[in-house]
């Protein structure tokens, strides 16, 4: 039980209370059909029994859809170079690109207005992060393509010896490009409106996990995205008395503890391990219903955002909520992609995403209730 029974439980509930619901799997590695207990194609289906519709979003026929005739060409300029057709098929899409273009889908579902709830089963990578937070996604591409078979490209394919040389000018293709990330704006605009759009995020009480969720509440933090709430996963129950279990237990618990303190004061879901899979409708409403209570999960969970980012001058600026903290002197400790924050008996770790892992940490000051942590460039002075 993870993120698509959580979803999809999420998207049962939504159903129940009366409103128009969609639940997409954009995840490469579907698993929302076998969570619904029922087959799903690339167009929403009705979930027997339910209001509730549902699709897992075939990636390769988005790509098609959006990039198709782009990537031929690409493909075929390279072949002619001597780049092997497999080889020049794959540097065609560039990374984040097939996830972009699912993302795209689910703007069109929103632009028509017919669901009142769509429910993503996402995992974003870093990226269609990137791709989705660049501030001009058209030049971008245009600059990537154009200059492919330099640079790192060239390193790593030394049959390129000249620069690649693609029709930017043709109509078709301009048309085709601007189309495209004219939708990435629009939906860039749609994720990042706190009104319209949430993210929750799925954990379990161990370690790795921790570290992975703090990571990724950073990035969604770092491109304006708004995490609303948490839900811890698989969490032994009281009922499991074996003394085997004793040390998991007393290490989700300590989990816990820390994943409430980290990102206070946003809502923590308790979800406890069942006794069995959690499949068909049935069990997903019951899981649903024990989850929410009367909690209505279409709505937002919380408005409150502990972390935040800026850019100020050129520079990134990294701002923390505090509670009940004075201010004093800060140390900042930066060890590969962590973030030791210090200030009296305050401590906390931040798991840097790839994007800050980069750079050092500048200055720090207590402005308020808030930290703030600039970041530069290892180089600069």
């Amino acid at each position: 039980m993870g993120k698509t029974t959580l979803s999809a439980a999420t998207a049962l509930r939504c159903a129940q209370l009366g409103y128009r619901t969609l639940v997409i799997s954009t995840d490469t590695a579907h698993s929302l059909a076998d969570a619904l207990g029922m087959p799903l194609t690339n167009d929403p289906q009705p979930v027997s029994g339910t209001s509730l519709y549902a699709t897992e979003l075939d990636t390769a026929e988005e790509l098609e859809r959006y990039w198709g005739s782009i990537r031929r060409r690409i493909a075929s300029s390279l072949e002619g170079q001597g780049v092997d057709g497999p080889i020049a098929g794959e540097l065609a899409v560039f990374p984040g690109l097939d996830e972009l273009v699912s993302l795209i889908r689910l703007f069109r579902y929103q632009e028509q207005g017919h669901y009142e709830v769509i429910i993503i089963d996402s995992a974003p990578t870093g990226a269609s992060m990137r791709l989705l937070g660049a501030p001009d996604l058209q030049q971008w591409y245009v600059r990537h393509l154009a200059g492919l078979s330099s640079g790192a490209a060239r390193l790593f394919l030394p049959s390129l010896q000249r620069a690649l040389k693609l029709p930017w000018s043709e109509p078709q293709i301009q048309q085709q490009i601007t189309s495209l990330f004219d939708q990435v704006t629009q939906l860039r605009d749609v994720l990042t409106d706190r009104e319209q759009t949430s993210v929750r995020l799925v954990l379990n009480p161990d370690q790795l996990s921790v570290q992975e969720t703090q990571r990724a509440f950073t990035y969604m933090s770092l491109f304006g995205l708004s995490v609303d709430s948490l839900y811890v996963n698989r969490i032994l129950p009281d009922a499991v008395q074996d003394p085997f279990f004793e040390h998991w237990k007393a290490d989700q618990a300590g989990y816990i503890d820390s994943v409430e303190a980290v990102f206070a004061p946003l809502p923590t879901f308790h979800i406890a391990l069942r006794r069995r899979e959690v499949i068909g409708v049935e069990a997903l409403t019951s899981l649903a219903e024990e989850t929410y209570g009367d909690v209505d999960p279409s709505r937002p969970l919380s408005v409150e955002q502990p972390l935040r980012f800026e850019r100020r001058d050129g520079r990134y600026i990294l701002i923390l909520r505090l509670a009940a903290v004075e201010a004093g002197t800060v140390d900042l400790t930066k060890d590969a992609d962590q973030l030791l924050i210090r200030l009296g008996r305050f401590r906390r770790t931040l798991s840097l995403p790839q994007v800050l892992a980069s750079l050092e940490p500048e200055w720090a000051s207590i402005e308020g209730q808030e930290l703030h942590v600039a970041f530069r460039e290892p180089s600069a002075r």
